[in-house]
């Protein structure tokens, strides 16, 4: 039953990394291939009838492509993430803090995606707007603190089991006696007052 679930676990990871891995190196081929486009001659030229250059509509379209899979990467970069701290034997804590940890991954690589998508896209839209250009920035900064309010709320959500898992590994698990010690002398003042009720029962005798 266990080594099912390990090579479950296992096949996971390995499919996680694999889609992870093949999202980085596209959006890396993507920007390399770009670098390439906005060197070509002619890519500074107007489009035309319109104030957008060549380079502009370029550098957008592959923005949108690496926005897509930024995206694409963001639930299975927060699986990765939760994998690689929870454990099958761990504490209630390391559950949370997996669950938290994950979440902000995915949030923060929705965040990056805003912000990509807002530089990569500047140069197409930008110049159509003139004198409302600040609309751009405004409706950009609306979108962005979406995920950043959930970035915020999950980090806040995680620092108290993170506490208590980093409390638990310095300075080791809590005792019952350091838990609480007013019960455990409570319960020793209760046995003594038992003993002295009880005289026979406390030495054993019939």
């Amino acid at each position: 039953m266990s080594r099912n679930g390990s090579t479950a676990s296992t096949r996971f990871d390995r499919n996680t990394v694999r889609s992870v891995s093949r999202v980085a190196i596209a959006a890396l081929a993507l920007v390399g291939v770009l670098s390439l486009f906005t060197m070509l001659p002619g890519m500074d030229r107007l489009v035309p009838l319109t104030p957008v250059t060549f380079a502009a509509v370029v550098t957008a379209t592959f923005t949108l492509a690496v926005v897509v899979l930024l995206a694409y990467a963001a639930p299975r970069l927060a699986a990765l993430t939760r994998v690689s701290i929870h454990r099958p034997d761990g504490a209630e804590e390391v559950s949370r803090v997996a669950e938290g940890v994950g979440s902000v991954v995915h949030w923060l690589v929705i965040l990056v995606a805003v912000l990509v998508a807002h530089a990569g896209l500047a140069g197409v839209v930008t110049p159509l707007l003139d004198e409302v250009v600040w609309a751009y920035d405004a409706a950009f900064l609306v979108v962005s603190l979406v995920p950043l309010v959930f970035l915020v709320v999950r980090l806040a959500v995680t620092i108290d089991p993170m506490s208590e898992l980093i409390a638990d590994r310095v300075a080791g698990a809590e005792s019952a006696d350091d838990a609480d010690p007013a019960q455990a002398t409570d319960d020793a003042d209760s046995k003594r007052g038992t003993d002295e009720a009880y005289p026979d029962q406390a030495t054993g005798a019939e």
